[in-house]
């Protein structure tokens, strides 16, 4: 079918006939597409875009797509990035480089980010605890990915002080947990 062309309507770049709904001709439009921005539009461009929701689904999500990425990644490679990461996670320097360190962590408690776990932490009791939950959500019945301390001290280990939550519950749980904190505090 051909495209329907308004003779009056002209290009604003070349002066082409283009369609009632066009500004450039197809010409005109590729070439300015390839022209390279400044760094004034791409600040511009990236401060408009964020947080904004995008509508179109990552490549990878596509089956023929995820298997071409499993194919690529031979054996070598995935020993190559696991070293890499075990390198950089030791590295203090990098660490702070990446991801909201410092006071900016939405964890930071009294000059920390995280509290570490205290010798008693064992596979087995988590274990038994998502045994007992049958690996179920204790709080929406979800399937439970997270192991909670339910009075938020990583020295208790026994069993009744553990729960099994999902993502979502956990998240909230110690979100609730660190406001009432602050609200102590000021």
């Amino acid at each position: 079918m051909p495209r329907i062309v308004n003779k009056s309507q002209k290009c604003i770049d070349c002066q082409a006939p283009v369609h009632r709904m066009r500004l450039l001709c197809p010409d005109c439009l590729l070439a300015r597409q390839r022209r390279p921005k400044s760094e004034e539009t791409r600040r511009r461009m990236s401060e408009y875009q964020k947080g904004r929701k995008h509508h179109w689904r990552p490549a990878s999500t596509r089956p023929e797509v995820a298997e071409k990425i499993r194919q690529a990644w031979t054996p070598e490679m995935r020993e190559d990035a696991r070293l890499r990461g075990l390198r950089l996670a030791a590295d203090s320097d990098w660490r702070l480089r990446c991801g909201s360190p410092g006071q900016k962590n939405p964890n930071w408690q009294d000059g920390r980010a995280q509290l570490p776990y205290s010798p008693g932490w064992a596979r087995k009791v988590k274990e038994l605890a998502w045994e007992r939950a049958e690996n179920h959500c204790e709080l929406c019945g979800l399937a439970g990915y997270d192991t909670h301390h339910i009075d938020f001290e990583k020295d208790n280990h026994e069993l009744d002080n553990l729960q099994v939550l999902c993502r979502k519950c956990h998240k909230q749980l110690h979100a609730d947990h660190l406001r009432k904190q602050k609200c102590r505090q000021g």
